[in-house]
C-alpha cells in the first residue's frame, strides 16, 4: 500500500473518532472573536524553551519525553502560544540513522495540515471575484481535465473545500500506487500528471450527499488556482500567505529550497510492518493535498490569524470557511477542522504522511495555540495537545 494512502486512512480515523482522552469532534461554530532507555533508545533531548517562567516547563517537558520513550518514536516537538507567553520544546532526535538531537524549530512535513493554507488561498480568491464557491469547477479546469472528471458540471469549489464532493481518490488507484514506487524525489510530481490517475474512475456518490475525506479535491484546488491566477501554488501561497505573515521556515517540499533542517520521517514498510525511514519516498510531495514543511511557531503564527485576525481573510469570508459538517462525529469546514475540547472550542487541521504528523489547534476564547509534529506515523497528536493544554489550564 501506498504510503500516504495508509496516511490518508489514518487521517480518516482521526477526523470519525470521538477520542477517548483527546479532542472530541463536534457541534463546532466559530464565534467573533540523550539519555538511553534500558532498550538503548535514543530519547529525551531535554531542550525547552519559554518567554516567560509561567509555565509548567517540567511536566511540558516531561511529556514529550514520555511520548517518544513509551511510543518509542523518533522525536516530536511542540509549540505553545498563550497570553502569558510562548514555550516550545523536543524531545528525541532528527533521524534514527544520525541520532542528531532534535531541536524546537526543525522542520516537519505537515502532509494535510497544509490543506488550510490552500482553502485560504481559495478563499482570498472568492473575496477578490475571481472564483464563486458555488460555481461548478468545470468553470475553472482546463477542458482536458473537467472532461474526463464525472459530475465536473455539478461540483462546486465549496464542495472540494469541505470534501463532499465524492470523487475518486487518485491515490488509491493501482496505476498511481506502481508509479510512486520508485519515483525520484528530483522529479517532483504534478498536479496534471497526478490527477490523470483519478480520470474516469465512478465517483463515490453524488456531489454534495456525504462528506468523504479525499485527497483529489485539494489536487483539483490546486488545478483551480493555477488556472486562475497563471501562477503556480507555492508562489501564490508564498506570496499571499507566507511572506506576509513572515513565515521563515515553511515553503513548498520539492518546488522551493529547503529552509531548515528537515527532519526523517518513519513509518511501516508495506511488506513487513517494520519502521523505515521515508526520507527518499516520493508519493507526491508538495501537491496541493499535503505539499508544505512547515515547524511549531509558523505554524502557531498562522492559525492564530486565521482564526482571530483580520490579514489573511475579512470576517465575511470567514463565516464562509467555518460552518462545519456534522457527519461520523466529524466536524470540518472549508479545509479546516473543529473540535470541542474541555477547555473551549479548536480550530485548524491534522495532517499524516511521508512518516510524519502534524496537528496545528487554536483555542480563541483562551487566546491559544499548541502545534505538535512528530516524526513517526501513528502517534495522534491530538492527544498530546490536549494533554499539554490540561497541564497549562488546570
Amino acid at each position: 500500500m501506498n504510503h500516504k494512502i495508509l496516511a490518508r486512512i489514518t487521517m480518516s480515523f482521526f477526523l470519525g473518532s470521538l477520542g477517548l482522552g483527546s479532542l472530541y469532534l463536534s457541534g463546532c461554530f466559530i464565534s467573533s472573536s540523550c539519555t538511553q532507555s534500558a532498550r538503548g533508545e535514543m530519547v529525551a533531548s531535554m531542550y525547552a524553551k519559554s518567554v516567560r517562567q509561567k509555565f509548567p516547563n517540567k511536566q511540558l517537558q516531561a511529556l514529550l519525553d514520555d511520548v517518544v520513550k513509551t511510543q518509542h518514536i523518533p522525536g516530536v516537538t511542540m509549540y505553545i502560544s498563550t497570553p502569558q507567553g510562548r514555550w516550545r520544546g523536543a524531545s528525541g532526535v532528527t533521524s534514527r540513522e544520525t541520532n542528531q538531537r532534535l531541536q524546537p524549530d526543525d522542520d516537519f512535513s505537515i502532509a494535510s495540515t497544509s490543506k488550510t493554507f490552500v482553502a485560504v488561498v481559495v478563499l482570498q480568491l472568492v473575496q477578490e471575484g475571481k472564483i464563486q464557491l458555488d460555481q461548478a469547477i468545470a468553470s475553472y479546469l482546463p477542458q482536458f481535465i473537467s472532461d474526463r472528471i464525472k459530475y465536473s458540471h455539478q461540483i462546486t469549489v465549496r464542495q472540494l473545500l469541505n470534501h463532499t464532493s465524492d470523487v475518486a481518490e487518485y491515490l488509491s488507484t493501482p496505476a498511481f500506487l506502481d508509479a510512486s514506487q520508485n519515483r525520484d524525489r528530483s522529479n517532483p510530481w504534478t498536479a496534471e500528471e497526478a490527477i490523470q490517475y483519478m480520470f474516469d474512475e465512478p465517483p463515490k456518490a453524488s456531489p454534495g450527499t456525504k462528506f468523504s475525506y479525499t485527497d483529489t479535491n485539494y489536487i483539483l484546488l490546486e488545478l483551480i488556482v493555477k488556472q486562475v491566477t497563471q501562477g503556480t501554488l507555492e508562489q501564490v501561497i508564498r506570496d499571499r500567505i507566507l511572506d506576509p505573515l513572515s513565515l521563515k521556515h515553511t515553503y513548498t517540499e520539492l518546488r522551493e529550497p529547503a529552509l531548515g533542517n528537515l527532519v526523517t520521517g518513519y513509518g511501516p514498510n508495506s511488506k513487513t510492518g517494520k519502521m523505515q525511514s521515508f526520507a527518499e519516498i516520493n508519493d507526491g510531495n508538495g501537491l496541493g493535498d499535503g505539499s508544505l514543511v512547515s515547524n511549531g511557531e509558523d505554524l502557531s503564527k498562522f492559525i492564530q490569524e486565521l482564526v482571530s485576525g483580520n490579514k489573511l481573510l475579512p470576517e465575511k469570508i470567514k463565516r464562509e470557511m467555518f460552518p462545519f459538517n456534522h457527519i461520523n462525529q466529524s466536524a470540518y469546514g472549508l479545509g479546516i477542522e473543529c473540535w470541542l475540547t474541555p477547555f473551549g472550542k479548536a480550530y485548524g487541521h491534522s495532517g499524516s504522511a511521508y512518516g510524519m504528523v502534524s496537528i496545528m489547534l487554536d483555542l480563541p476564547d483562551k487566546h491559544t495555540s499548541v502545534v505538535v509534529l512528530a516524526n513517526q506515523q501513528g502517534v495522534d497528536p491530538k492527544d498530546i495537545a490536549i494533554k499539554a493544554l490540561a497541564k497549562i489550564f488546570h
